[in-house]
């Protein structure tokens, strides 16, 4: 107990120092995110099967209204997968659980306008959505407010669609 302890308090200094850190994904996207995000005109229209989710009419509590996804966009992919690993890693994997929940088909569950506004408002949604009481309460730890921009949630889902199977 004494150890499972400190593992958490340990995680929380990371997670506090990692906060301050920024990440550059502000160069043009072919997709900018507001509050009702739209999809430019891609050039060439992508085949993207639209997954079954479990609560097909969630968008989750926060900012975001609706968002349209086009093809896989590679420079947030490597964005989002460098936030991954600064800031999720220590709890999240993507195949197995650890302090919180696997990660990889995260977005055959959910809208991805809910798991964008998990992740801009990840405390009130914590609080309040049905589905993340569950996982609180299985996982008997919050998950801390990563302090992300709309940019960084946006290249985060980039990569969850990146690996999805």
């Amino acid at each position: 107990m004494k150890r499972l302890f400190t593992l958490i308090i340990g995680i929380a200094l990371i997670n506090i120092s990692c906060t301050d850190k920024k990440y550059d994904v502000s160069q043009p996207a072919p997709e900018q995110i507001q509050s009702s995000v739209q999809p430019t005109q891609p050039t060439q229209p992508a085949a993207i099967p639209k997954p079954t989710y479990q609560y097909p009419d969630d968008n989750g509590i926060g900012p975001i209204k609706n968002i349209t996804l086009g093809a896989i966009d590679p420079r947030l992919v490597t964005a989002g997968k460098n936030i991954f690993n600064t800031k999720c890693i220590a709890c999240h994997d993507l195949d197995q659980k650890k302090i919180g929940p696997p990660l990889r088909n995260i977005t055959k569950n959910n809208t991805p306008a809910y798991i964008l506004n998990y992740l801009l408002n990840t405390t009130e949604m914590q609080k309040k959505d049905p589905l993340l009481e569950k996982l609180v309460d299985e996982y008997k730890i919050l998950m801390p407010d990563q302090q992300l921009t709309q940019n960084d949630a946006r290249a985060v889902l980039e990569y969850f669609r990146s690996v999805e199977k």
